[in-house]
């Protein structure tokens, strides 16, 4: 049995030990030159009960607070309209021809489709150009242009762009941009297709459109397929970007033949493209590229494919697929523009079929005719009285259009595949996130980031006016 008096004593003892000892002026002045006593953990001193129970309490606190932190966003994206691809939620267009900006998509997943969560890697496109100057004259130097590297005349402090050659555009040259993936652009126009006239064209507007009659039209020298590949896979090489020619694509038609490389993670093709074209007189007409380097920012957990078919109806979590989750859906748009006219855009000059004439046609054939031989008895105006103001003619008044009504259209989602997708933050930087692709049934693609919510900050949700057209707010954003 504890004897409970007795340990309150000894407790009190412990902690109550009287007046503090006199100390000898020699102890007191020397005691700077003494070391100082080696302590396991010298932050922490206990003195008596009460330090002990502290101490208990801030290593308590050390564990237990930093779990409760929660870490900050790796970046804050850019702007929907800076990321997203051409046709995304807003942009869409579907199999009836109709304009993305008066159709409403409502996106729902499929019963089928995955609700299992992950994780994916997230990588840093970091610049890595190295000195500005000397980067330039490598490129040059592969292209094999001469001349010393200088800063552009739009070059500044935070946008510092380098260029070898005229920057007029009268010759071959290169530019180079010291920030954020360091893209560079060689061109050369000289370089340039020739064209083939009808057959209806006369020799004099041959010169003075500059192509050649059909009859003594050149052969189409750009190289095939299999050539651009070799060729766009060994000067890509001389830039600093290593790529396997199998993975290169190439289009070619009458006037040119191009070739598209991609940056690859994992045998994975993503959207960060090198390129170069050959014009049909078989010359480099442009190419163009990036100077970064991978690097891994780390795994993170990632939403299932069911939850972020709820992020396709917010555009701020699109980003953009590689080549394999595209196709389709930019020709299809071109198409839409050629061929189908704006709807908000009003004719003028076509007549309003509201508006009757004020002549009823009938009055011509009953009103009696006027002798021009007659002169009509002049009518003297209306003198108003002095100091009276006649009031001016009411206006009539403008009846507003009505408010466009956007078609709903409700998507099923039954497919999504997981890739790396590109998204450009509020500085410039390029980074690739885990994402999903999803096709729809009209063959375009919707690509989303799949990392949970905090990862990255978003930017504020922007609004568009319902039927207003962006090229007609003229790059501003009504929120």
């Amino acid at each position: 049995m504890t004897n409970h008096d007795d340990l309150t004593s000894r407790l009190r003892h412990g902690v109550d030990r009287g007046a503090a000892p006199e100390l000898s002026a020699d102890l007191v002045t020397g005691a700077g030159d003494r070391p100082a006593p080696h302590l396991i953990n010298p932050a922490v001193r206990v003195a008596g009960t009460a330090g002990i129970a502290v101490a208990a309490l801030g290593l308590a606190a050390l564990v237990v607070v930093p779990s409760l932190v929660p870490r900050a966003p790796l970046f804050t994206a850019a702007t929907a309209s800076d990321s997203r691809s051409a046709m995304s939620a807003e942009g869409a267009a579907t199999s009836d021809m109709k304009i993305g900006w008066w159709v409403q998509y409502n996106y729902s997943a499929a019963p089928g489709l995955s609700t299992e969560p992950g994780r994916g890697q997230v990588y840093r496109l970091a610049l890595d150009g190295g000195d500005p100057a000397a980067r330039t004259a490598a490129l040059a130097e592969a292209f094999g242009l001469e001349g010393a590297p200088a800063e552009s005349e739009y070059s500044d402090a935070t946008y510092p762009v380098w260029v070898v050659g005229p920057q007029d555009g009268t010759a071959a040259g290169l530019s180079y941009n010291a920030y954020g993936t360091g893209d560079w652009w060689y061109n050369d126009p000289t370089a340039g297709s020739t064209f083939i006239c009808d057959a209806s064209t006369t020799p004099e507007q041959a010169t003075e459109y500059g192509c050649v009659l059909p009859e003594n039209a050149p052969e189409n020298q750009a190289p095939t397929a299999d050539e651009a590949r070799t060729l766009a896979k060994e000067l890509l090489a001389a830039t600093g970007f290593d790529t396997d020619a199998a993975t290169i694509d190439v289009y070619a038609d009458d006037w040119s033949t191009t070739a598209s490389a991609y940056l690859s993670v994992d045998g994975e093709r993503t959207a960060l493209t090198w390129g170069a074209s050959w014009s049909n007189t078989g010359d480099l007409s442009y190419a163009y590229g990036h100077s970064v380097r991978l690097e891994a920012q780390g795994e993170y957990d990632t939403v299932s494919p069911t939850a972020a078919v709820d992020r396709l109806n917010d555009g701020r979590w699109f980003g953009s697929a590689g080549p394999d989750f595209q196709g389709g859906a930019v020709a299809f748009a071109a198409d839409v523009a050629r061929t189908t006219p704006d709807p908000n855009l009003v004719d003028l000059a076509a007549p309003d079929e509201t508006v009757t004439d004020a002549t009823d046609p009938g009055d011509a054939a009953t009103s009696s005719p006027v002798d021009p031989t007659v002169p009509a008895e002049p009518t003297d105006p209306a003198t108003p009285e002095p100091g009276v103001v006649e009031p001016l003619p009411e206006e009539t008044p403008v009846e507003p259009l009505p408010e466009p009504t956007p078609e709903v259209v409700d998507v099923v989602v039954d497919n999504a595949t997981a890739t790396l997708v590109l998204l450009w933050d509020v500085d410039g930087n390029a980074w690739l996130v885990p994402g999903y692709a999803m096709q729809t049934d009209d063959g375009w693609w919707n690509a989303v980031v799949s990392l949970v919510d905090g990862v990255i900050a978003l930017p504020e949700p922007m609004q568009i006016e319902p039927g207003l057209d962006p090229e007609l707010l003229d790059g501003e954003v009504v929120e």
